[in-house]
């Protein structure tokens, strides 16, 4: 009789081994899944693995990044010396704009790490920096002729001195575009992996990285064509103004697609509702604790205890509060080790991409071609100079393309040797691209190099965003004698991977204030390509110090 009613206790249990990490993950996202799908609005999508579809549409704002970049680093140095600048003034004004970043990127994650909106933390700031970006996009190829509406004299650029409004007008639409479209990527990175559970992290990083190939590539074939033959571009003026505006019809398509593709679960509701929240490590670690306990005594896998039944530690509840600005500032001051070292890898290698992509169109022009951005309307310096910025747009798209099927296999590729192996390389790869391009200064060495321009920009892109979201996973920052060390520091991962997208910005800043006195003094663009080699370098040795937990 003992035996009945004790039967009539026992939960319907399935015998089996030990559960597994994994089997115990499953069922916890299991759970949540459930729970999120039963609600009046469906968030279930959170906890799922998603499809590469769903990916490519969850990412495809990447696209218009790469559009938007592709379009400035063919033009924006060409526009701004067409408005009268030297080398030294030119490059300076490209420090504007990361200046801004590196103080106000990191912030701007921040308050998206704790906006309480109903729309979801991260897309209300993803929307508004997107439309500073297409308001950039329609100014910049058109402040010379604004200039010249509000009083400035039409005359040739050897002529041009004193102030001008095309210069201040061009200034402002580069400051909106260079800013908004880099926090803006930062952003939506954090939204990817926001909405996607942390075994799709990597898979949709290198989404964004082939989708985002494609798109440069798209984007760099879209400046090298003449458009001045066509008759869109005789309606819309120029080959600049042709080229920005399908980049502003791209990425508003693209923002538009990404913005409608998963919903967010909005802060406050996560507040209320623990199932909504992300598993912590400490959530994780709570319910294999419970599994392995049970497992010790009925020695079977526990059916998931439902939604209800769920306990929320005080722990958690603290874990997953929002930090606020002073913990943002009090982080940067306590930085791990292990941070300290990606973002000086990252700014490094950054900093040997800015010197490339900023003024890669300007060195072919000038150094491959021959040809002279301050000659005459019509002379044939001035051809052979538009000439070579548009043959550097190829060089650029097929760095692009080499960037998107480069992408395809990044994870393979890490899986088979290490992430450690996958950064070095591909910076070491970039480094000596940039030093033959310097040494021989042929056409075919500019396409040829394009390759390993997109090894590396593959390999930054990916990698050390892996690293951070590895890192906060797993909770732990430091290893001691082999073994991970629990970080008991709070950190924000939007604001830790903001501030990974601004060592941009710092690179940019470094750049923008010494490589243009630098080439006005040797009277050689040839500077671009080396010193993009030597901060490479630099930052192989860097990266090969950096804390990598695959081993």
């Amino acid at each position: 009789m003992g035996n009945t009613n004790h039967d009539k206790h026992v939960v319907e249990v399935q015998w089996r081994p030990q559960p597994t990490d994994e089997e115990i993950m499953e069922n916890m996202l299991k759970v949540r899944y459930e729970h999120a799908k039963s609600l009046k609005k469906d968030y279930s999508h959170l906890f799922r693995t998603k499809s590469r579809l769903e990916l490519i549409r969850l990412s495809v704002y990447q696209i218009g990044v790469e559009f938007c970049y592709a379009a400035e680093t063919a033009f924006v140095s060409p526009i701004l010396l067409g408005n009268g600048l030297q080398y030294t003034f030119m490059t300076m004004v490209w420090a504007f704009a990361p200046t801004l970043g590196f103080l106000c990127a990191p912030l701007v994650a921040s308050f998206s790490d704790q906006l309480r909106s109903g729309w979801g933390r991260r897309r209300p700031v993803l929307l508004m920096l997107g439309l500073a970006v297409i308001v950039g996009l329609l100014i910049l190829p058109h402040g010379k002729e604004v200039g010249i509406f509000l009083g400035d004299d039409d005359v040739p650029v050897d002529q041009m001195n004193g102030f001008r409004w095309g210069v201040l007008i061009t200034v402002i639409g580069l400051i909106l575009t260079d800013f908004d479209i880099e926090t803006s990527s930062g952003v939506g990175r954090t939204y990817f992996m926001d909405v996607c559970i942390a075994a799709d992290h990597a898979r949709v990083l290198t989404t964004a990285m082939i989708i985002g190939g494609v798109g440069g590539a798209a984007g760099y074939t879209l400046g090298a064509i003449d458009w001045q033959e066509t008759d869109v571009g005789s309606l819309l003026g120029s080959n600049e103004a042709t080229v920005f505006a399908g980049v502003v019809i791209v990425l508003g398509l693209a923002l538009l697609i990404t913005l409608t593709s998963f919903r967010e679960a909005p802060l406050p509701l996560m507040e209320q509702d623990p199932l909504l929240r992300p598993v912590t490590p400490k959530m994780f670690e709570a319910e294999k604790n419970r599994q392995l306990t049970l497992y010790s005594i009925t020695g079977t896998l526990v059916t998931p205890i439902k939604p209800e039944h769920v306990p929320v530690s005080l722990e958690d509840e603290e874990e997953e509060k929002p930090l606020k600005f002073l913990d943002f500032f009090k982080n940067l001051r306590r930085m791990p080790r292990s941070l300290a070292v990606l973002y000086l890898t990252q700014f490094l290698a950054q900093a040997g991409y800015m010197s490339y992509c900023l003024y890669f169109t300007d060195f072919v022009g000038s150094t491959v071609f021959g040809g002279d951005v301050t000659a005459l309307e019509g002379s044939p310096e001035l051809k052979l100079y538009d000439q070579g910025v548009r043959f550097g747009c190829w060089g650029m798209a097929l760095f692009a393309i080499s960037t998107a099927i480069y992408s395809l296999v990044i994870e393979r590729v890490i899986k088979c040797f290490s992430a450690r192996f996958v950064l070095v390389g591909g910076l070491l790869a970039f480094s000596v691209g940039m030093l033959l391009m310097g040494i021989i200064n042929t056409k075919w060495m500019v396409l040829v190099c394009g390759v390993t321009v997109g090894i590396m920009y593959a390999t930054i892109y990916s990698v050390p965003f892996l690293l951070i979201s590895q890192y906060h996973a797993r909770n732990s920052f430091a290893m001691k004698d082999g073994k991970l060390v629990e970080n008991e520091q709070r950190r924000g991962f939007g604001a830790d991977v903001s501030m990974l997208s601004s060592m941009l910005f710092l690179a940019q800043l470094l750049i923008s204030l010494a490589i243009g006195s630098v080439i006005d003094a040797l009277e050689t663009s040839a500077v671009i390509v080396y010193s993009a080699s030597i901060f490479s370098f630099l930052a192989a040795i860097s990266a090969t110090q950096i804390l990598y937990l695959d081993g």
